[in-house]
């Protein structure tokens, strides 16, 4: 298979490339510097680096040519502090994948989206079936008109176009969920409301590269989206037993600091009006999206790729928050290469 993609020198674009190359796929990949580190070790496990930006249309043709498939894992994730970037990136950014793919003659396109685009519902299990919404956050928002765009902008194009719907992710190259809650429990900052007895959606990132590998090869299955997730036959663990987790695997104390969601909520906006008032552009430690990111009763139901594409997940969450914030912290053996798999569905040795 010859594999066009974007954002690979994020988490989930650039274990892609690493595990599509080990598995024998030819894979192309657009970057933003190509000079930049990891994209020369990309260009090193052979992947055809083309320089360039989602705005570039010289570029996108270029790492479209001759793909059989174009996987968009390019985008702004968190909290933005410039909501126009993430629009442009985000939106704009997946209306161009999409027309170049058309203009390619690429017919496949398989979007890594986000359970963001259900609008954060406060409690439920969550299939593929509930309706997508906004919900006035900037990154929700972006990405549920980006998937929009995708199937409505594809459909029109007569492209074939599979969104796949990751939670919040960790693993290799995490650079938002691990970093900042290590960095979180080391500071003593950590909160959790209510007790932290809401479950906490994760996925390990070569779970995710494995649902868009098999997605990639369903050309007959556009129009269609499915979740991905650690836990698929158990509820996912508690916010609570995630922090501890990570705590014990760092060597750090556990977090023990506990308000009710109202109280939560309050401190949440106060420091970011706090942080407003004084000028500061970094994201407060705690804000009114973590607060409700960290409540909510909500259970994403990943059982419709485990039917239809025939994945079955290789790792529990908490074995993989072990696993990766030991490495993070010095506290195990680096990851290893030989304990990656080739082919997406196999299990771990």
């Amino acid at each position: 298979m010859k594999i066009a993609a974007t954002g690979v020198t994020s988490g989930v674009g650039r274990r892609l490339c690493e595990i599509a190359r080990e598995a024998g796929h030819e894979v192309a990949g657009l970057v933003r510097d190509p000079e930049r580190l990891d994209a020369r070790a990309l260009s090193r496990i052979g992947v055809r680096v083309v320089g360039g930006d989602l705005a570039d249309r010289a570029a996108l043709a270029d790492v479209l040519r001759g793909a059989d498939v174009v996987v968009h894992a390019a985008a702004m994730v968190g909290e933005p502090t410039d909501a126009a970037e993430m629009e442009r990136v985000n939106v704009g950014g997946t209306r161009a994948v999409i027309e170049a793919a058309a203009e390619a003659h690429v017919p496949h396109v398989v979007h890594v989206s986000s359970v963001a685009v259900y609008g954060r519902p406060d409690h439920g299990r969550v299939t593929e079936a509930w309706p997508t919404r906004t919900s006035g956050l900037p990154y929700e928002d972006t990405k549920t008109h980006a998937e929009r765009i995708a199937d409505e902008r594809g459909r029109a194009l007569g492209l074939s176009v599979i969104a796949v719907r990751p939670p919040m992710i960790y693993g290799p190259y995490d650079r938002n969920f691990l970093p900042r809650a290590i960095a979180t429990l080391r500071k003593r900052m950590m909160l959790l409301v209510d007790g932290g007895r809401a479950p906490l959606n994760v996925v390990w990132v070569d779970h995710v590269v494995d649902v868009v590998l098999r997605a990639a090869e369903r050309r007959d299955l556009g129009g269609e989206a499915f979740n991905v997730m650690d836990e698929v036959d158990a509820r996912p663990p508690s916010v609570r037993e995630v922090f501890e987790t990570i705590a014990r695997a760092a060597e750090l104390p556990p977090p023990r600091l506990s308000l009710p969601y109202p109280a939560a909520m309050a401190a949440a906006k106060s420091l970011a009006a706090a942080y407003s008032l004084a000028g500061r552009k970094e994201t407060p430690p705690l804000t009114p999206f973590v607060v409700k990111l960290l409540s909510r009763d909500v259970v994403y139901d990943a059982s419709k790729a485990v039917r239809e594409l025939g994945w079955t997940p290789r790792m529990r969450a908490l074995e993989g928050i072990t696993r990766f914030t030991a490495e993070l912290t010095g506290k195990a053996p680096a990851y290893q290469q030989a304990s990656r798999v080739a082919s997406p569905g196999s299990a771990v040795e």
